[in-house]
């Protein structure tokens, strides 16, 4: 009999955890998995229920659409907003005692569970206290703290395994091994730095189509020029690499995302005992905190707040962009 875990990387106690369950008739009727995005948290769940309808003796044809994502009996809950609301929530209420269509059970993917608004959680808290017999209920989570203690104390926690960055890289060398060869190391080394140990982010982030390196580059690009501010480097140079890498809004808020998290670092090297350093190398973060006061780092914090909530508000692109640049080079 296939087993859907063999075709997943890593995760041999958590796989030994829900194989035992599915063969014993014990799988708890919620769960929250808990693991960085790109962990392959999603996919794991669709493994549990390809593993269950397998030892329910469905057929063939159902559990292969259980992997694609168009079985009927197994359906993923998220929305296109920042935050799940009450009325998806009602939405999944009001089809949780409906009898399965070709499996023996129902299983619901709660995707970016941890955005969930109060409201939405609370109404969920009613079908987990008192669960339809063969409902499943998984919460894809990376932030389980955003969650109501009520919701968690009901729910199994499971911890996803994330990677060393030497075993993400012989990951990526023996799965995607064109994709490993056509990489250069600077962005080989973003990537397997910035994807936290999961697989399923670092082949996103090594994906040439994929912005985030550049936009990584040209962050620290903007922080290298304003430590050399007047000493080399123009306001119009400086300007310059705002405007011409920041040419669509998805670019703007990516160099946001990156300047956020330099200036983050450079305040955890002038907090070492508090914070701990993520993106940039640690030379990189000591050198720059020595540069700029903490004064500045807070006000500059702030200040890429305050454009990236206007960019969800759709702001004029070139205005956010000249306002940016601006007010990072005068707050300096």
């Amino acid at each position: 009999m296939a087993n859907a875990f063999d075709a997943l990387f890593g995760n041999s106690e958590v796989k030994t955890l829900f194989s035992q369950c599915i063969k014993d008739n014990k799988l708890s009727h919620a769960y929250m998995l808990v693991g960085p995005e790109g962990c392959g948290k999603k996919t794991f769940v669709k493994a549990i229920a390809q593993n269950l309808a397998r030892h329910d003796g469905s057929e063939e044809e159902a559990i292969a659409r259980i992997a694609t994502g168009h079985s009927p009996d197994v359906l993923s809950i998220s929305t296109e907003d920042k935050r799940i609301g009450i009325d998806t929530v009602r939405s999944f209420v009001s089809t949780v005692y409906l009898t399965p269509n070709e499996l023996d059970f129902k299983m619901y993917i709660f995707d970016k569970a941890d955005k969930m608004t109060p409201q939405a959680q609370n109404a969920l808290l009613k079908i987990i206290e008192e669960p339809p017999k063969r409902v499943y209920i998984f919460l894809i989570c990376a932030n389980p703290a955003s969650l109501l203690q009520t919701v968690r104390s009901r729910v199994i926690a499971v911890n996803m395994q994330t990677f060393s960055e030497t075993q993400v890289r012989e990951y990526i060398e023996k799965s995607a091994p064109e994709l490993a060869l056509s990489t250069s190391e600077e962005r080989m080394a973003f990537a397997l730095k910035t994807s936290c140990g999961a697989l399923g982010a670092v082949k996103r982030l090594l994906d040439p189509e994929n912005g985030e390196f550049e936009a990584f580059s040209t962050a620290r690009e903007i922080i290298t020029a304003l430590s050399r501010k007047n000493r080399g480097v123009s306001y119009f140079d400086f300007i310059s690499i705002i405007l011409l890498f920041a040419d669509n809004s998805e670019k703007l808020v990516l160099l946001l995302k990156y300047l956020s998290l330099f200036y983050r670092d450079i305040l955890a090297a002038q907090n070492s005992d508090e914070l701990e350093i993520l993106t940039l190398t640690e030379d990189e973060a000591i050198k720059f905190s020595s540069v700029f006061p903490i004064s500045s780092v807070l006000d500059i914090l702030d200040l890429i707040t305050e454009v990236t909530g206007n960019m969800a508000f759709n702001s004029n692109l070139g205005l956010a962009s000249a306002y940016l640049a601006e007010n990072l080079w005068h707050r300096t």
